[in-house]
């Protein structure tokens, strides 16, 4: 049950969580004016909005449940097709599915989407304390069952500089902001006046990671420079350079034939492949490991994922990247004693077994409390990451123009593999079919035809 806060500094007397106690303080902050329908069903709290929340959000039966999801955003991101928004080819309305339309259920009086942030887990009174992403209002939910589906955030590894200078790449709102820098910087470039240094310093893009991600921006930003960018200025088109930087190798989860056909591939396209390692980034510019320092006048940093401040914040056993740690049933588990983290699915099998026979107890799972997507560290997931399906059965990723890498074969099955051409097309099919309505289908087809026919 929701229940929001108002004026409750008036209504505590200055009382507080460790005062009255969860319950008594979610109470005395009711509004009960708010709360959804009451039809008797379990009630499911969903955290998230992103693969894992919204799979399940479409796949849970309404008649089952009555369902509360919290999100800071009321929409699911296309990811995979996210790099494509980032130079016009589409449109954010077209990577972006509203959650009521994933779960028309949504709109019944019983169910409820809650525009908010979730800062917190009581499992002893089943509540989660959340608060608004407009003014921080605090309020409280009750649960039957959670689904925590809060997802991940881009790693930066302690790197200076990364959060203050560079543009990650994950959702719609960094897609829009990268399109108007490229769009700014390259009206800025043409300034009367403008030295050499500075004009080369704004033309020039550092794309820094070399997974799917990564490498989907540079061959969708490659193929935007070529065909359009050109039309526009041949002469400033043919100073805009592309950096992509990657530290071990490009898309290294995928067959080596596949990765040295996408580098072949970007080079061919104009994109500058850089082997280093970031050491700092600074205001306009970055210097790698190897003392080498380079002028940027965008830095797209797409470079992997870690757990978010949320996940590292629950009382559950967590792996030790951060992730929290689950059964085979998805499961959360209690927190233990000692501390050990399990790695992996079979860790926590394992570190059990281990817990068992010296007779101590072992991380329980919390009944009705899951982790699904990129917070649990599950050993599969049907859930696709940011620019690739990143189901066990294959991956796949665009490489520009007309071109893709594809390979397809789970772990002790036969693996196929191809590029080129027909890799593109079923790559953009692949796609075209996991978007969640019919009618986002019909917009990505919409602004690939025009694209295709009038530019972009």
């Amino acid at each position: 049950m929701l229940a929001i806060a108002k004026a409750f500094s008036r209504a505590l007397g200055g009382r507080g969580i460790e005062t009255l106690g969860v319950r008594a303080y979610a109470k005395a902050l009711g509004d009960q004016s708010t709360l959804p329908l009451s039809t008797g069903r379990p009630r499911l709290v969903i955290l998230g909005t992103g693969w894992g929340g919204a799979r399940l959000a479409r796949d849970i039966d309404p008649k089952k449940f009555d369902i509360t999801i919290i999100s800071p955003r009321n929409h699911m991101v296309f990811t995979p097709l996210i790099a494509s928004s980032c130079v016009g080819t589409l449109e954010p309305r077209s990577v972006t599915v509203p959650i009521t339309d994933i779960q028309p259920a949504l709109r019944l009086p019983q169910n409820n989407f809650l525009l908010a942030e979730c800062d917190a887990v009581h499992t002893q009174d089943r509540l989660v304390e959340c608060s608004s992403t407009h003014d921080g209002l605090k309020f409280f939910v009750q649960y039957d069952v959670l689904a925590i589906a809060t997802g991940s955030q881009g790693s930066t590894f302690g790197i200076p500089g990364v959060t203050e200078y560079t543009m990650p790449l994950r959702d719609a709102a960094n897609s829009t902001d990268i399109r108007t820098r490229l769009i700014q910087n390259w009206g800025e470039s043409s300034i009367p006046g403008r030295s050499p240094a500075e004009r080369a310093r704004l033309l020039h893009v550092c794309v820094v990671g070399g997974g799917p991600t990564g490498v989907e921006f540079a061959g969708e930003l490659a193929d935007f420079v070529r065909k359009d960018l050109a039309k526009l200025d041949p002469n400033r088109a043919r100073d805009m350079r592309i950096t992509l930087i990657e530290a071990d190798q490009l898309l290294s989860s995928f067959d080596a034939r596949l990765r040295e056909y996408a580098a072949l591939k970007l080079t061919r396209a104009g994109v500058h492949l850089v082997k280093g390692i970031v050491k700092e980034v600074r205001k306009d510019e970055l210097e790698l490991k190897n003392g080498a320092v380079i002028p940027y006048g965008l830095c797209v940093w797409s470079t992997g994922v870690g757990p978010t401040s949320f996940s590292l914040s629950l009382p559950f056993e967590k792996t030790m990247r951060g992730r929290l740690a689950v059964d085979d049933r998805l499961r959360v588990l209690a927190r233990h004693a000692d501390g050990r983290g399990p790695t992996s699915l079979e860790d926590v099998s394992m570190i059990q077994e281990e817990r068992a026979a010296a007779g101590q107890p072992t991380g329980r799972p919390i009944p009705c409390i899951f982790g699904l997507g990129d917070v649990a560290a599950t050993q599969e997931t049907p859930l696709p990451a940011l620019a690739q399906v990143a189901e066990q059965q294959g991956r796949m990723a665009s490489v520009g123009g007309t071109s893709a890498v594809i390979e397809l074969g789970g772990s002790g099955q036969q693996h196929v593999r191809w590029s080129g051409f027909t890799s593109w097309i079923a790559w953009r099919s692949a796609y075209l079919t996991r978007l969640g309505t019919m009618k986002h289908r019909l917009y990505v087809m919409s602004d690939w035809t025009m694209s295709l026919i009038f530019g972009r």
